[in-house]
């Protein structure tokens, strides 16, 4: 359980971060923060995501963060969603523009 949600949360990070056109210096900047920094939060082994972090990532991608508590079948079910586009939280204001 421990290793998918890191590595899931790491690749997560880095997909959004490159579907915005961010280097991790520019993420870092956002958050102001090293890119080391950045390259930590994006690397599967890593494992000490805080939950402040992880509020500040969202910010600056403007999008939401969802956590929650999960029977291991909902974990399992999602751990196969790992495309680019499952893995990708578009920001708030493209979400509104692609609303009908």
């Amino acid at each position: 359980m421990e290793a998918a949600v890191d590595q899931g949360i790491a690749w997560q990070i880095k997909i959004n971060r490159e579907r915005r056109g961010l280097s991790q210096k520019q993420l870092a900047s956002k958050l102001g923060t090293q890119q080391s920094a950045i390259s930590r939060l994006e690397d599967p082994d890593y494992g000490s995501h805080s939950l402040e972090s992880l509020k500040q990532v969202a910010s600056a991608f403007d999008c939401a963060l969802l956590l929650k508590l999960v029977p291991f079948s909902v974990l399992a079910a999602e751990s196969e969603k790992l495309s680019p586009d499952d893995l990708f939280a578009a920001p708030f204001d493209q979400e509104v523009l692609e609303c009908p």
